[in-house]
């Protein structure tokens, strides 16, 4: 995906971060979909690229999301350089790994991201997470292990490791709408499956969408689901 004009850029470059965003867990693109006044109340969508992307590219999937009300637009950027890229943990070209110590660092960081953004920006509701392959892993790591401070989350062509499910979560617990390739080889649906099943069993309400023909990428089918589940996620954190 080809970026565009980023007119909201922070914390990439530091002659435009405001002085209080150099304090933020992590480095991250900040926009706003919709129209809104100054200093209004938003929902917030954090949104995860995945391996070798960038925020700037990857912002890009929610240009035309269709925000009926304004909406905050969080996309931070990987703790690690990875070709012309970022990481959110290591990989392994031989296939699926669990990369546990990886997504417990990085969910840890995000976490402390959205507590970040919650304490200095005008907030409505719990952040929204959503992200696309080590984005949609954390997007699960996030909502299993930090019930209380994600609104819901929508998993792209992600998995959690049967390590990293919750022996006893605690409510309110966020809904997960997982997205995911029928054809994907890099992250295969079967796994993903399995996790969603575990997760309704310990009293989440969780879903897998998926998409025949599909396979490790979005596409127009999967993009429209997701506007879908982000509007259905906003609708519900903006009335709180």
């Amino acid at each position: 995906m080809v970026a565009r004009a980023l007119p909201l850029l922070l914390l990439l470059a530091a002659a435009t971060a405001r002085a209080e965003d150099t304090a933020a867990p992590l480095p991250f693109l900040e926009s706003v979909l919709g129209r809104a006044t100054p200093g209004q109340r938003l929902v917030t969508i954090v949104a995860i690229h995945g391996l070798g992307d960038r925020p700037e590219s990857f912002k890009a999937l929610f240009d035309a999301f269709p925000a009926t009300t304004p909406v905050r637009l969080i996309v931070p950027r990987g703790l690690e350089p990875f070709h012309d890229g970022y990481a959110w943990f290591p990989s392994r070209a031989s296939g699926v790994t669990t990369y546990q110590a990886g997504l417990l660092k990085a969910s840890d960081r995000l976490h402390a991201l959205l507590a970040w953004l919650t304490a200095h920006r005008p907030t409505r509701g719990a952040p929204i997470v959503t992200g696309f392959s080590q984005g949609g892993m954390l997007s699960f790591a996030l909502a299993t292990r930090f019930p209380r401070a994600v609104g819901a989350a929508v998993p792209i062509a992600g998995w959690l490791p049967a390590e990293l499910l919750p022996k006893a979560p605690q409510g309110p617990l966020p809904a997960i709408m997982a997205l995911h390739g029928a054809l994907d080889r890099v992250l295969a649906v079967g796994p993903t499956q399995d996790a969603v099943a575990s997760l309704v069993k310990l009293g989440f309400t969780a879903t897998v969408r998926t998409f025949d023909g599909v396979g490790h990428f979005v596409s127009g089918a999967m993009k429209t689901a997701l506007y879908a589940a982000l509007a259905s996620a906003v609708s519900e954190q903006h009335g709180k």
